[in-house]
């Protein structure tokens, strides 16, 4: 509910001019110990609970989700799928649609490997990287986010040793100057309707804490 609910905060502010009426989004949580999160096309948006514990405030989680948020608005993973393998696209994009619409959406996560979801939908330019983080600090700004809080995000995930770092960048490759050209946007940027970092968040980072261990992906 913690997750759900910073996700609609975020897609309430959508530009007009963005929205695709055909998405449906959902937020959920996978039990998994590395930092990472993904959106795939249509969006549906995953976050581990290793990014939720690795977070320092409500507003880092808030980034890292209209980061993922933003590449879907944008359709970045359709564009990147139909760059690699235009003659494949339309049968994996038919696969998930319909799976989405079934309602299944585990199922074709749970299928990854077969549909080759990392290597058509989860693996983003330098440029598609720019262009969501640029989006995504306009989404929290909207949202009443610290748009800085993005930039502190990826600070920690890039001092992960061999953690989930090293995951979350291998899909997600630092364009080059990140903290520069995040700076310079959030500076621009006026806070909309300040979201408290709210108790909610410190009660979540409690209960994940009482919880056994999250497993590792490769553990799954």
């Amino acid at each position: 509910s913690f997750v759900d609910r910073i996700g609609r905060r975020l897609v309430q502010v959508m530009p007009s001019e963005m929205e695709h009426r055909e998405f449906r989004y959902s937020f959920k949580v996978i039990n998994v110990r590395e930092i990472n999160a993904f959106a795939l096309p249509g969006g549906p948006m995953y976050i581990n609970r290793g990014m939720i514990q690795a977070a320092g405030v409500e507003g880092e989680v808030a980034g890292v989700m209209a980061h993922e948020l933003s590449h879907v608005i944008l359709r970045h993973g359709t564009a990147g799928a139909t760059k690699q393998q235009p003659f494949q696209i339309g049968a994996i994009a038919g696969a998930i649609a319909g799976a989405i619409i079934g309602g299944n959406v585990g199922q074709v996560v749970a299928q990854g490997t077969q549909f080759g979801l990392g290597t058509y939908f989860l693996r983003y330019s330098r440029e598609y990287e720019k262009q969501a983080d640029l989006l995504g600090v306009q989404l929290m700004a909207r949202a009443g986010y610290d748009p800085f809080d993005l930039m502190h995000m990826f600070q920690t995930i890039e001092k992960q040793g061999g953690g989930g770092g090293p995951q979350f960048m291998s899909d997600h490759p630092n364009p080059g100057n990140r903290e520069a050209y995040i700076t310079q946007e959030a500076s621009h940027l006026r806070i909309e309707r300040q979201a408290s970092d709210s108790r909610e968040f410190a009660r979540v980072q409690d209960r994940l804490r009482s919880m056994p261990q999250a497993p590792t992906t490769e553990q799954v």
